[in-house]
């Protein structure tokens, strides 16, 4: 089976035209085709069983579609181009830090001379909550008092449940929103 895109070349899912070892997930809506698994949006493959598990956790099913279109690398740049949707005053450091358990998506530093290491992600989950905690080894690495070492979260959603556990663990959250204008 030989599978194209409108323009005759080969689809992001095979890089080639031939997807007979491939799964293939067809969403439908209204009766309509509304999207196929996997593929590749804004550089980011969706693959089949992500995709199902972020609508198997998903707090509205009409969503997930929607967040795919957003990858935590378009966040990066947005914040670290326009640090100030954050905070005022902040600074841009640095993105993808490397410290022993894992890597700090991006850093920070205030007007008050304290580093905000961010985890970024489409949708909070627990493990974000866990993963931007282990940040705290960056004071180490970099000589900072961990008093001036403020953690932190960005994302296009979180449920009220995490948002608590956030609040309970001392890791500030940003969300993104619009605001209307006129």
């Amino acid at each position: 089976m030989g599978v194209v895109s409108k323009g005759g070349g080969a689809l992001p899912i095979s890089r080639n035209k031939n997807v007979s070892k491939i799964g293939i997930l067809i969403q439908i809506e209204d009766d309509k085709p509304r999207n196929v698994y996997p593929h590749e949006i804004n550089k980011k493959k969706i693959d089949i069983t992500s995709h199902l598990e972020t609508m198997i956790g998903a707090d509205d099913v009409s969503h997930v579609t929607d967040q795919e279109s957003i990858s935590e690398e378009d966040i990066s740049h947005m914040i670290s181009t326009f640090p100030e949707l954050i905070e005022e005053g902040l600074k841009f450091i640095d993105t993808e830090v490397e410290i022993s358990g894992g890597r700090i998506d991006a850093v920070f530093r205030s007007k008050n001379d304290e580093h905000l290491l961010i985890e970024i992600e489409i949708e909070a989950r627990d493990n974000a909550i866990g993963q931007v905690q282990r940040f705290i080894t960056y004071a180490e690495k970099y000589g900072i008092p961990r008093d001036r070492i403020r953690l932190g979260i960005v994302c296009a959603k979180i449920s009220e449940s995490r948002l608590n556990a956030c609040i309970g663990a001392g890791v500030e959250v940003y969300t993104l929103s619009l605001e209307k204008r006129a």
